[in-house]
C-alpha cells in the first residue's frame, strides 16, 4: 500500500473557469495551487512523522521523514494534481518500514499500534490547504469570495 495522497483541484471547475474569464493561465494558476495545498499537507506530515534514534536501534533513523516529499505537478486533461508522502525513489526498506509506521504491524506475536504520519497531518491540515489552494486560486485572478 503506498504511503502517500493527491492534492488536486478537483470541485474547483467554477473558479478555474472564473480564472480563465479574467485571462489568466489556468493550467499554470492550477499548478500553483495545487503546490500550494500539498506543501501545506507535506508540512502536517512532517510534523507528525516518527524519526528513530540510531542508539535505540532504529537501522534507519529519519530516513522516513527524508523520503516525504511532493512531486512536481501532473495533468491529465483538465485535470491538475501531485502527490505527497513517501517519494517513489524510496528504498524497499524505507517504504515497508513507512506502512508499518502508518498501519502498524505485528512481529513475534506481539502488534505495534500504528504511528499515523499520512493521515495524521492530512487529517490536522486539510482545511489549511484547501485554504492554500483557494488563496493561490484567487492571487491569480480570483474575486473575493
Amino acid at each position: 500500500m503506498t504511503c502517500r495522497v493527491t492534492q488536486n483541484t478537483k470541485g474547483l471547475e467554477d473558479l478555474l473557469a472564473r480564472i480563465v474569464e479574467v485571462g489568466t493561465n489556468v493550467d499554470a494558476a492550477a499548478a500553483r495551487a495545487v503546490v500550494a495545498g500539498g506543501d501545506v499537507l507535506l508540512e502536517g506530515m512532517l510534523e507528525h512523522v516518527p524519526v528513530g534514534e540510531a542508539g535505540k536501534g532504529d537501522p534507519h533513523p529519519g530516513q522516513l521523514k527524508h523520503s516525504l516529499r511532493r512531486t512536481e505537478t501532473n495533468q491529465n486533461g483538465n485535470y491538475t494534481y501531485i502527490y505527497v508522502g513517501l517519494a517513489p525513489e524510496a528504498t524497499a526498506d524505507v517504504a515497508r518500514y513507512g506502512n508499518a509506521q502508518e498501519y502498524g504491524y505485528g512481529r513475534g506475536g506481539k502488534q505495534y499500534a500504528p504511528q499515523s504520519y499520512i493521515r495524521a497531518g492530512t487529517d490536522e491540515k486539510k482545511n489549511a490547504a484547501r485554504r492554500a489552494l483557494l488563496d493561490s486560486l484567487k492571487k491569480d485572478g480570483m474575486a473575493s469570495g
